[in-house]
């Protein structure tokens, strides 16, 4: 069986650009100590099952992927495919994730590869909501 890919052209798979984007609101997170404090309400890229937002910077020694799932809950990932290194974008619909560059290695939502050229899972980081506060421990 054959994971879904993403509709993305020859030249976004070959120079690695993912088309998940960073939020709009530079508010909509903090990180402090070893937490990443996301607000929902001033982050508007989370709303829909099966969207995404990645976050970098701001003291974060890695980018991480945030997902509103398919099956309704919020995943985080360091955004990071374990092949070449490439950024992840949701697969909407599929409850999977996928490397952007023209391997797709794709992912379950607890990490575990399903198909491509991936050299092992991801890392997944815990995610807890208390409301409309996502609290990602990484």
């Amino acid at each position: 069986m054959s994971a879904q890919k993403l509709d993305r052209n020859i030249f976004q798979r070959l120079f690695g650009i993912c088309a998940t984007r960073r939020p709009a609101r530079k508010d909509g997170w903090v990180l402090a100590e070893g937490k990443i404090t996301v607000d929902l309400n001033a982050m508007p890229e989370l709303v829909n099952k099966g969207s995404a937002v990645r976050l970098d910077g701001k003291g974060l020694g890695v980018s991480v992927l945030v997902v509103h799932g398919d099956d309704g809950e919020f995943h985080a990932f360091e955004n990071r495919c374990t092949h070449g290194k490439r950024a992840l974008d949701p697969v909407p619909g599929t409850e999977t994730v996928q490397c952007c560059s023209v391997g797709t290695s794709t992912f379950n939502y607890d990490g575990s590869l399903i198909e491509g050229p991936a050299k092992g899972p991801l890392t997944v980081y815990k995610v807890d909501r208390a409301g409309e506060t996502l609290s990602v421990t990484v």
